[in-house]
């Protein structure tokens, strides 16, 4: 599994685990203008409303807990 930090225009900043993560597959998603919403995880986010999407490493989470 692959934690994702997910932040949106709206505010929420959420970590989501997903299977896998291709960040060209999700540009294109985000740059698809006939999609409305976008599945990322168990969450479904507005497509203009998603603001950063990006992998989370354990070293991230060891370096916010110093």
């Amino acid at each position: 599994m692959i934690k994702l930090n997910v932040t949106t225009h709206s505010g929420a900043d959420d970590i989501v685990e997903v299977e896998s993560y291709n960040a060209a597959e999700m540009a294109e998603q985000l740059n698809n203008n006939e999609l409305q919403a976008i599945a990322i995880g168990d969450n479904v986010y507005s497509r203009i409303d998603l603001k950063n999407i990006k992998p989370v490493y354990e070293e991230d989470v060891d370096n916010e807990n110093e």
